[in-house]
């Protein structure tokens, strides 16, 4: 009798070695399974680092100088010049009224020196402060001439208007020089923009005759008459 009590304590053999076989195969989906979270959890996160996007302080394009502007300075000839670039810079970093668009000032000059690498502004330019020499290159002169309404059709010129320069004198009428800029023009009295040798020869006729001038068209003018002696 206590024989069959001890031996009944252990399970067949069959039978043990399949109850061990299923805990293998559950150890190892536990194991299969925490290994394939930890590498799920891995691809996440590296995945979220690489697609994280780092955003930085809002910024503004802005206009700034190349080099330093005199005061006087036209707009259409900081333009023509390249002086100014277009830059990126923070938003907390704009300048009040600085422009986001060169057309904001076309047609006005500096009010200032403006020196490379600042901000153009609106106050910068105005339109009532257009120094001449800011539009003059090289051998370039302003020269003024006193005419009447009609030896200078003075009602008419404007800044801008390109007009050929006669002398008429009793004996004859001479053209002198062709296609002058007229940089102004106040009450008669009209500023031409001429070469430095065109500026001494036309001065010097003026002696012999009253200098009259002829407006040219703005697209398409041409010349059939021979100048006298004005070379450029």
């Amino acid at each position: 009798m206590e024989a069959h009590r001890h031996f009944g304590k252990f399970l067949p053999r069959g039978r043990a070695q399949a109850l061990a076989g299923r805990r293998s195969a559950l150890l190892v989906a536990a194991l299969s399974a925490l290994l394939a979270a930890a590498l799920i959890y891995l691809f996440v996160a590296n995945y979220s680092k690489r697609t994280v996007v780092q955003v930085g302080p809002p910024e503004t394009a802005v206009w700034v100088a190349r080099q330093n502007i005199p005061q006087g300075t036209p707009e259409a000839a900081i333009a023509g010049e390249g002086y100014f670039k277009r830059v990126e810079v923070p938003t907390a970093r704009v300048v009040p009224g600085a422009i986001v668009d060169p057309s904001q000032i076309i047609g006005q000059a500096a009010t200032t020196a403006i020196v490379a690498g600042q901000q153009i502004t609106t106050a910068d330019f105005t339109r009532s402060t257009a120094l001449l020499s800011g539009v003059l290159r090289g051998d370039e002169r302003a020269v003024a001439f006193s005419f009447s309404s009609e030896q200078g059709i003075t009602s008419y010129l404007v800044p801008g208007d390109t007009v050929d320069v006669m002398l008429v004198s009793s004996a004859q009428s001479e053209m002198l020089v062709q296609d002058v800029p007229v940089l102004a023009n106040a009450g008669g009295i009209v500023v031409l923009r001429l070469s430095d040798r065109q500026a001494l020869i036309v001065t010097a006729e003026t002696t012999k005759g009253s200098l009259w001038l002829a407006l040219r068209p703005s697209i398409g003018a041409a010349d059939s008459v021979k100048l006298y002696s004005v070379g450029s």
